[in-house]
């Protein structure tokens, strides 16, 4: 079975006592590389890409995101598969 590049894991580390939705951590390989949180209409943060650089996508919802890393996946599949 092939391991995602890119994983979004729930999580309450980092929220105040009054948030009320969760955060999640993005994970890259199995380490934390950023932390996805509730804004005032949808998550923020950022998802790491195949060049070393980041994509954000700004005010959207989690299944938004998960969409992207679905997307992302596929392409760090392609960019380090063996040839």
């Amino acid at each position: 079975m092939k391991t995602k590049a890119i994983q979004l894991v729930e999580t309450r580390k980092g929220c105040s006592i009054c948030e009320t939705t969760p955060r999640y951590d993005v994970m890259l390989y199995g380490k934390k590389v950023e932390q996805l949180w509730f804004n005032m209409r949808g998550y923020v943060g950022y998802l790491p890409l195949p060049d070393g650089s980041h994509l954000t996508i700004g005010e959207r919802s989690i299944t938004e995101y998960k969409k992207e890393v679905a997307k992302l996946n596929k392409e760090w599949a392609e960019t380090f598969s063996p040839k």
